[in-house]
């Protein structure tokens, strides 16, 4: 047994010998001294003191695999006198770290070992065994650290736990992360663009600004105006009403004017004899219809056709009817008035304001009329 446990001895500092020569690779040594804390109703030793080695191999900035070779001098308690007995521990070990090589970290370790107690002309035994603990690990320079552990240890033969607290030193060959952070050069700032001034924050500059003191927040359109969508001139974001008719009289808050009071606009469009076509001095007198029937979107128009009472009846009722539709066509097509809003009717000539007997009369009764009111309320 003696010649076994000098043999795995050698052997494991044979390659902690060699690590040198793997220094590119991620390979550490480790060593100090441990003491073996036995269950003593089954063992029946005292505790026991002795040096350790280790081999490593880090996989990646947190997890290493660990080969372990612990021993220890310890004596029997129930024989007389005592004997000296030898106690070893080969186990391989999985080593997880909270924090990444090269800094101060707590340890957890896991493992398989064999365990053998050797008590000369007494006996000897070996025992499998689970092997776990948990520690610090301490840097004192970028490559060598202080490691402090307790690991316990489970016998699968004779289910009993035994415990193993250690001191050590590990060297990590090959370059160690700093746990201080490295100096950097500094770094050359290249030149910051200084952007376009822009005062009121709303993406558009101040040199192509024409609304320049838009509040925060606000939607505005490429000339940093906001939007106004029902083209009242109101802003949307202060228009209370945002779909207000086109052309409708608002207030400051975006809204239709709400009147108490009957408001109205006549028409009167005279014609040549015997014509329907509009004579052009009355096309800016249909406007002011077209317009006032914008700014008060309720209200309709119904225009009225005349004629004097040269000719037949049939025929100036079919004229007047025509006058009527004329007036009414061009309130329509070339003035945007909604056709639903606009009614024409004809008279003929039942109606006439002046006599027909003088040429001035039957002028004056050749004509379109239309009178628009309406009641709205303030």
């Amino acid at each position: 047994m003696e010649l076994n446990k000098t043999f795995k001895l050698a052997a494991l500092s044979a390659a902690i010998l060699t690590a040198p020569v793997m220094a590119e690779e991620p390979v550490y040594v480790t060593g100090g001294a441990n003491l073996f804390l036995f269950d003593t109703e089954v063992h029946n030793l005292d505790s026991g003191l002795g040096p350790w080695l280790g081999l490593g191999y880090q996989i990646d900035d947190k997890w290493a695999v660990e080969l372990d070779y612990n021993m220890a001098d310890t004596d029997t308690r129930d024989l007389s006198p005592n004997v000296s007995a030898d106690v070893s521990l080969l186990s391989l070990n999985g080593v997880y770290r909270y924090a990444p090589v090269g800094q101060n970290s707590l340890l957890v370790k896991a493992g398989l070992g064999k365990y053998e107690l050797d008590a000369g002309a007494a006996g000897e035994s070996t025992e499998t065994v689970l092997k776990a603990g948990a520690g610090y690990e301490y840097y004192l320079q970028p490559n060598l650290s202080a490691t402090f552990m307790w690991d316990l240890l489970y016998s699968t033969d004779e289910s009993l736990i035994d415990s193993m607290p250690s001191i050590g030193l590990k060297y990590q060959f090959g370059s160690v992360k700093s746990s201080k952070p490295a100096k950097s050069e500094p770094v050359k700032q290249a030149p910051v663009k200084q952007e376009p001034l822009d005062s009121d924050s709303d993406g558009v500059a101040n040199s192509q600004d024409m609304c320049a003191d838009t509040p925060a927040g606000v939607r505005v359109n490429s000339q940093g105006c906001p939007f106004d969508r029902d083209a009242d001139g109101v802003y949307d974001y202060m228009d209370e009403c945002p779909a207000t008719p086109a052309g409708a009289r608002t207030d400051e808050k975006g809204c239709r004017v709400q009147l108490t009071e009957t408001v109205s606009i006549d028409l009167y469009v005279s014609f040549p004899l015997n014509s329907s076509v509009i004579p052009s001095e009355y096309h800016d007198e249909i406007k002011k219809v077209a317009d006032f029937m914008r700014q008060y979107p309720d209200t309709e128009v119904k225009l009225v056709g005349h004629t004097d009472s040269s000719g037949a009846a049939s025929y100036n009722q079919m004229l007047s009817e025509k006058r009527a539709g004329k007036v009414g066509a061009y309130l329509v097509n070339q003035l945007g008035v909604d056709a639903s809003r606009v009614t024409s009717t004809g008279e003929g000539e039942n109606q006439p304001i002046a006599s027909n007997d003088t040429k001035e009369g039957r002028a004056k009764n050749r004509r379109v009329t239309a009178e628009i009111s309406a009641t709205v309320t303030k």
